[in-house]
């Protein structure tokens, strides 16, 4: 019977498999088709069971994860201090047997193996720190992992493995050894004013005169600050009405010393200033001062005069930097702004800049119409050439203020200051500037001691930028004379870290203070500063930049709460 079947084999792969066709019952065609289809079908198959046959499987290898860490700028983990214990989470659970030897615990002085334990449990392996040993604080840490560390089911990870940690900062340089002064506290932009600003409340600083003083209380008490230093503007000799004497004899004040003396005296200044002669005159910390752009005039005999012991960092009139270790700079800012850096290049003889004449239209509006925007007024408002930006800013402020503004009336009262001692108008200034300030600016940019100068338009747009990709250009790209690890300016009011570039590859922090300026007058935080720990001071691998903001203990319960530091945010950088 079987001789009257066709045998078709479907599966070469099986030959056992044997079809049988009855060629009696189909017409001839049926059966060319069905055996068209059927050795097709195995010819499709022989292949596909072919290469499923010949083709080994993927190796697999061990993967890991620090569920309790944070990786950062995709470059290395975040570690708490305080840590007793560090979690290493296997993708399979390990062999334990092959832990010892694999998987190894140093920092920069070597190897810690007499410091920790390792304990395992399935995918689970900790490093225990053992009782006696803490970490350092803003440290280097290295977890290595060799290949030798295998799995339960013999696989492991597909190279040598580096996991670098880095722990974090308590306040101020908290270190184990408190008797270390390696902190820098760095603030700017506070704006101080005089009797008179306070009492007609166009003032930008009045309501955080009881933070300040907490703050320089910390810094007096606390053993590990080294160096208080000022960006600039502590004083502000610019946020003065149109129609009010800068100096004005029934005052006091005849010149800009004794303005600034006017400032010092103050009675919502004098405790400020009160405490920055006790830390100046101390000897445990050093007072260090630069000079902003509302402090242009300021020089060093006039705040040595009213802060005895301050260290002056002043460089071309107008302006200064700092430098406390070799791979960090610090500035104002305002070199670099169109608006706000010294124009003594416009109407010789004079220095100060249109944004002073900005700042005394928005002084003139705050203290009739109440509080502004500080950023919306600082500078040209982002426009791209003089005129332009200079029309939108006083536009801006006359109709922000409602102000009657006749801008061709001679109604800006100078009465000396800068050498200016007759009354301008809007469009005096205007058109005095206008004449040759972008002509002048390579120039100017000389003069004020730049060290890579820039094309006028980024110098406008400085104004209502916030001074990163500038802090880089002149400080951290190759055209630099001098590459800085940290650049921290103030100015801007906007406090920030940022690293640059962006990325695992970053070579640079930009830091910013941010400002102390009364909180209705800024879309910014307030009360914000910088604390430095440079490694050079702490013996580590890296250079720590943290950022603080100032705030009351509303969370205490306690019915009069103190000012507490919040951290905002923390960066750093291999020295």
């Amino acid at each position: 019977m079987a001789s009257n079947f066709l045998p078709i084999t479907l599966y070469p792969s099986n030959p056992n498999k044997i079809f049988f066709i009855k060629p009696q019952s189909m017409k001839s065609s049926h059966v060319f088709l069905i055996l068209t289809i059927m050795v097709s079908a195995s010819l499709l198959i022989l292949p596909l069971s072919c290469k499923k046959e010949e083709t080994p499987a993927e190796p697999t290898y061990l993967t890991l994860k620090l569920p309790r860490s944070v990786m950062l700028n995709e470059t290395y983990y975040s570690l708490n201090y305080q840590e007793r214990s560090i979690e290493l989470d296997f993708s399979q659970p390990v062999d334990s047997m092959t832990i010892q030897g694999n998987i190894s615990f140093s920092h920069n002085g070597g190897s810690l193996e007499t410091m920790y334990q390792t304990i395992s449990s399935g995918r689970k392996v900790i490093i225990a720190l053992k009782h006696g040993f803490q970490l350092h604080t803003g440290w280097k840490y290295l977890i290595t992992i060799k290949t030798g560390l295998k799995s339960t089911s013999g696989i492991t990870l597909k190279s040598d493995t580096d996991i670098e940690l880095r722990t974090n900062t308590p306040l101020l340089g908290l270190e184990n050894d408190t008797t270390t002064r390696n902190s820098i506290v760095c603030i700017s932009d506070i704006h101080m004013g005089d009797q008179r600003s306070a009492a007609l409340q166009y003032c930008w600083f009045t309501k955080n005169a009881a933070a300040l003083d907490s703050l320089l209380d910390m810094v007096t008490t606390s053993p590990q600050v080294r160096q208080l230093v000022i960006l600039g503007d502590l004083f502000d000799e610019w946020v003065v009405p149109y129609r009010i004497s800068p100096f004005d004899s029934l005052a006091g004040i005849h010149n800009s010393r004794d303005y600034f003396m006017a400032i010092a005296n103050s009675d919502v200044n004098s405790d400020v200033i009160s405490k920055l002669r006790a830390i100046a005159g101390g000897g445990a910390v050093q007072l260090i001062y630069v000079p902003g752009n509302h402090d242009m005039l300021l020089t060093r005999e006039i705040l040595q005069e009213i802060i005895p012991g301050v260290i002056w960092q002043g460089d071309s009139p107008g302006l200064g930097h700092y430098s406390p270790v070799s791979e960090i700079i610090m500035e104002h800012g305002h070199r670099y702004d169109f608006f706000n850096c010294p124009q003594p290049l416009s109407n010789p003889g004079h220095m100060l800049p249109p944004g002073y004449f900005i700042s005394r239209l928005d002084a003139e509006g705050l203290m009739e119409h109440g509080s502004s925007v500080i950023k919306e007024t600082r500078s040209g408002t982002g426009h791209v050439e003089f005129l332009t930006a200079w029309t939108a800013a006083i536009t801006y402020l006359k109709f922000h203020y409602s102000l009657t503004l006749a801008f061709d009336s001679a109604n800006i009262i100078m009465t000396g200051i800068d050498g200016y001692s007759t009354l301008l108008s809007y469009n005096d200034v205007r058109d005095m500037y206008a004449a040759n300030i972008e002509d002048n600016w390579l120039a100017t940019e000389t003069g004020n001691a730049v060290a890579v100068t820039m094309p006028v338009v980024m110098a406008i747009l400085d104004g209502s930028l916030d001074l990163s990709f500038t802090a880089a250009y002149e400080y951290m790209q190759s055209q630099a004379p001098k590459k800085y690890k940290i650049v921290a300016f103030g100015h801007t009011h906007k406090p920030m870290l940022k690293v640059y570039p962006a990325g695992k590859n970053y070579t640079g922090i930009y830091a910013n203070t941010g400002s102390w300026v009364n909180a209705e007058l800024s879309s910014k935080p307030v009360r914000t500063f910088l604390v430095i720990k440079p490694g050079e001071w702490t013996g580590s691998d890296l250079d720590v930049v943290s950022l603080y903001q100032f705030n009351l203990d509303s969370g205490s319960g306690n019915p009069n709460p103190d000012f507490i530091p919040m951290l905002i945010s923390e960066e750093s950088i291999d020295r």
